[in-house]
This record gives C-alpha cells, structure tokens and sequence, in this order.
C-alpha cells in the first residue's frame, strides 16, 4: 500500500477493508469503466462546448472567455441549454439606443 492511501484511511475502516477496496480499485475492468466514463465526459464537453460557441460566432473571446465556456459546458445539459438559450436571445435581439441628455 501506498503511503497517501494508508494515510488518508480513516480510523473507523480496518487494514482487510482498506485492502479488498484497493484491490478491487486495481482490477482492469473497474479501470476501465473509469476511462470510459473520462471519455464520455470529454465527449458530452465538447458537444456542450459547440453549443455554447455557436451563439458567440464573430465575437472576439479572450481566454478567460474560453475558459469560461470550457467550465460551463463541463454543467449538465439543462444548464448548458439555459445558457445557450440566452446567447441564442441576445444575439438575436435588437440594439438597445441609449438615451442621452
């Protein structure tokens, strides 16, 4: 066992408990369902990261901007969805005049 696993264990779980789970951790197929939940959430990021650009097509985006777009499209889809619904709003409505003295 690692140092980090063995100290990051809780006085409340036993050694034999400790080991089964770091044993069942270390079977291929628990690591593979890991790597495929990895690749389906890089996925369903880029997917939700489309959406979000589309709306801003022409707009200058800065890296923060970036940044921010890769954070949200990280949310779930109604989030997401919320989002790009209000991006889709603004684009399309018309230029507010100021009003001036």
């Amino acid at each position: 066992m690692d140092g980090v696993v063995k100290n990051s264990l809780g006085p409340g779980l036993a050694d034999s408990n400790a080991r089964r789970l770091i044993q069942i951790a270390n079977h291929p197929w628990v690591r593979d369902e890991v790597r495929a939940e990895q690749q389906a959430r890089t996925r369903r990021t880029a997917a939700n990261l489309a959406l979000l650009r589309a709306p801003l097509d022409g707009v200058d985006l800065d890296s923060r901007d970036h940044a921010t777009l890769t954070w949200l499209a990280d949310h779930d889809a109604d989030i997401v969805a919320g989002v790009q619904s209000l991006l889709n709003r603004a684009r399309a409505a018309e230029p507010r005049r100021e009003s001036g003295p």
